[in-house]
């Protein structure tokens, strides 16, 4: 669970920076630490002009180094024709492509990615896409004290931007006596950010101020003298990104949750896992479980319907036609004469297995780079499940959120697959399907292009709100079996249970107290150097882990709880005693 870095790129995107008169380089912040930077050079190449600019951030999340890279070059002919390439470095294959322009198609822009079908891009009218045109639009706005509007477009993630500045007056830097500051905002896609800017009507521009999540982001002049570091340092972006929430012990497997908005009050699209119960009240459920009808639903072979065709379409993030899918195919291993549901859920698993590393640094790979290299997180998980779903003719798409894990609520990406009339989440970072109820939905995204997925949305979505839980959940305990909403019920053997503030505590006559909770399926990197187990009555799966004396148990239907604080011989105890009875939903 966490956010990538993809958010703070749009962000980058979104700066005005793009002086071409000469070469300059710039430096960002990010909540007063110095995360990036870039620069731009400016050479005439016969009678071709060019404008190559690279951008790079370094940021650090829950411990891990993330880096991102972006190299863009534009080309201006004698003729006015215009040539752009890029590639953006956000793991380690690239995302690259090529687009031009011309004045004799005016209306026009041709985009061909390097692993997707070419895209023709209509040409706002009044848009600008040669670099300098903007800046001197830029300086004689700020000559004239007028204010300015422009349109954009950013290749790396193939969306329009827009830009509108009011003057605010006089504000020299040093260096630079004619600087002008603007504010007003700028968006790329469903993405609005307020801003300030200075420019300077000889130098362009100077410094680029926002916010992102609560955290000052600063890209100004490396000319000019750094800001003054905060004496207490705060926690890094993607640290706030993350909420507390109370502990409960059956958390993955409650049906529903209501949460309470404190603060700025989102707005959140409504479906039958969402909803409004009230101002600022919302209600997660999680998902209902196939009919008869829609667990049957055969997967969608020939030409699709218009409804579903962009869900089973290959895309740059999604290029499931590689020949590399074949070999994925093959691994899985899927006999015929499946419903969309059954590929749905062998799908998830084998999505969660596949990625072996779990890896934070990853900021966002394509399918094809996963089914070549099998690590990341949430995003890989998600575009490696989508791709596999689609080349097997079941309509899926991504989706943008907050999910709740643990004692802690973060940004998420998971997946939803089409059965009859609905969308239903699934999760193949976590192997649940359907996906858990406490997870707040955003957005959906086809993956027709990185603009789409929508991190910058998520990211600042939910800044300046609290997520309250505005229900106790309670649980009850009666002799040896502890219950709670949904039909929800394990059973202790001649166990004795305990809760206090959220934490469920058993005792057996053979040892305890051991805490349980209930968990996602442990990865295989959890498992390193766990025993296998199995109960010498019921055969019953787990794994218990020697150095941290935790026990995993599979009680089946896609349930697993783990024990704090376990011998050896108490696990196989354990392995036999513990169940869901009949009737637990």
């Amino acid at each position: 669970m966490r956010a990538s870095p993809l958010f703070l790129l749009l962000l980058t995107g979104l700066s005005l920076l793009g002086q071409t008169a000469e070469t300059h380089t710039f430096r960002q912040w990010l909540g007063g630490q110095e995360v990036g930077g870039s620069s731009t050079e400016t050479t005439q190449r016969g009678t071709t002009r060019e404008i190559a600019t690279r951008e790079w951030m370094v940021l650090s999340r829950l411990g891990q180094e993330i880096r991102q890279e972006i190299r863009q070059s534009a080309q201006k002919a004698p003729d006015g024709r215009l040539t752009f390439t890029w590639r953006l470095q956000l793991s380690a294959e690239p995302f690259e492509g090529r687009a031009e322009w011309s004045p004799r198609d005016p209306d026009g822009l041709s985009i061909q990615p390097a692993n997707g079908p070419a895209v023709r891009k209509t040409v706002p009218t009044g848009a600008i896409l040669w670099p300098e045109e903007l800046d001197a639009k830029l300086m004689e706005a700020a000559r004239t004290r007028r204010s300015v509007q422009a349109v954009t477009f950013s290749f790396p993630i193939q969306q329009w931007s827009s830009i509108e500045l009011e003057p605010k007056g006089a504000a020299p830097l040093p260096g630079f006596p004619d600087a002008v500051r603007f504010a007003g905002q700028e968006s790329e896609g469903a993405a609005t950010a307020t801003v300030e800017v200075w420019i300077s009507p000889t130098a362009g521009e100077l410094r680029h101020r926002t916010e992102l999540g609560g955290l000052e982001v600063l890209t100004q002049r490396s000319e000019l003298p750094a800001p003054v570091p905060s004496k207490e340092a705060g926690a890094g972006f993607f640290e706030q990104t993350l909420q507390k929430l109370p502990p409960h012990p059956f958390q993955p497997w409650m049906p529903e949750w209501t949460l309470r908005a404190e603060g700025a009050r989102p707005e959140l699209p409504e479906d039958a896992q969402q909803s409004q119960v009230a101002k600022g009240r919302w209600r997660f459920k999680r998902a209902a479980p196939p009919t008869a009808s829609e667990a049957a639903q055969p997967p969608v072979t020939g030409i699709p319907g218009t409804d579903e065709a962009r869900f089973l379409a290959p895309t740059p993030l999604v290029p499931f036609r590689d020949p590399a899918f074949d070999g994925l195919l093959r691994r899985l291993g899927l006999p015929p004469g499946l419903s969309r549901w059954d590929i749905a859920r062998r799908v998830n698993a084998f999505v969660f297995d596949w990625i072996t590393e779990k890896d934070f640094t990853v900021g966002f790979a394509s399918a094809l780079e996963v089914a070549h290299h099998p690590r990341g997180d949430c995003t890989e998980h998600g575009v490696l499940a989508v791709a596999l779903l689609r080349r097997l003719g079941v309509p899926a798409r991504g989706v943008t959120g907050w999910v709740g894990l643990g004692e802690m609520l973060g940004l998420h990406f998971w997946v939803e697959v089409r059965l009859r009339d609905r969308w239903v989440p699934i999760d193949p970072t976590f192997d649940q399907a359907p996906a858990s109820a406490l997870r707040i939905k955003l957005g959906d995204t086809d993956l027709a292009d990185l603009g789409s997925v929508g991190w910058d949305t998520a990211a600042t979505a939910l800044s300046g709100v609290q997520w309250i839980l505005d229900q106790e959940a309670p649980l009850h305990i009666q002799g040896d079996v502890v219950s709670g909403p949904g039909g929800l019920r394990l059973r202790a053997r001649d166990g004795r249970w305990s809760l206090h503030q959220g934490v469920l505590q058993l005792r057996r006559a053979s040892g305890g107290p051991w805490r349980l909770q209930a968990v996602t399926r442990p990865s295989e990197a959890q498992l390193k150097g766990a025993s296998h187990l199995a109960g010498p009555r019921t055969l019953r799966q787990g794994w218990w882990q020697p150095g941290s004396r935790l026990l995993w148990m599979d009680l089946g239907e896609g349930r697993w709880v783990q024990l704090e604080d376990v011998s050896e011989s108490e696990a196989y105890d354990l392995l036999d005693q513990l169940a869901t009875p009949a009737g637990t939903s």
